[in-house]
């Protein structure tokens, strides 16, 4: 059985590999993503907590077209929670934008990460945790987005105990051009 730190760096070395891509290449823009509201809703122990979020996707991805699918992004980004708990995570994106000048955007991720219980009682099995989620937001202009977002943390039953925890924030994207 592999330890948590090999795990994360073959989750590092597969994110490396993401961004080292060059061929067939989406041309995009990065993204800072900063989000709050509720976290532990579902979930019997502990609900209702609020999370603090922030996430960067990046601007090049791979298997991308100038279309409604923008490609694979690579991401990373980290949440805290009123509880204390923390996760940071390493993942992909799939960028979906549509309507009047690609106003509106969807976007599927997901990725390992790094979960730390701090004095919350929720405890989600272990350290090693995935997290995966959906959320869509409108363009405010060319340097904002307002968006939702729901997540989901778990570990897929890696561990013996798997509550997972769920997400909904309010979300704004700062985009520019970046890596």
């Amino acid at each position: 059985m592999k330890t948590l730190s090999h795990r994360i760096s073959a989750a590092a070395t597969l994110l490396a590999a993401a961004l080292c891509i060059s061929s067939a290449h989406a041309k995009d823009q990065g993204n800072l993503m900063v989000g709050a509201g509720v976290y532990g809703f579902g979930v019997a122990s502990n609900p209702d907590q609020a999370e603090f979020r922030a996430q960067y996707r990046f601007q090049n991805g791979f298997f991308g077209t100038d279309g409604v699918f923008r490609g694979f992004k690579p991401l990373v980004g980290g949440a805290v929670q009123t509880s204390g708990s923390q996760f940071v995570y390493a993942g992909l994106a799939a960028p979906l934008v549509f309507g009047e000048d690609d106003r509106w955007e969807v976007v599927l991720e997901g990725g390992p990460g790094y979960y730390r219980q701090g004095s919350s009682a929720l405890d989600l099995g272990g350290d090693f945790e995935f997290h995966v989620g959906l959320a869509t937001s409108y363009a405010l202009s060319g340097s904002g987005r307002l968006g939702l977002g729901v997540y989901h943390i778990s570990n897929a039953n890696f561990h013996k105990k798997n509550p997972g925890v769920n997400s909904i924030l309010a979300t704004y994207t700062f985009t520019f051009d970046g890596p």
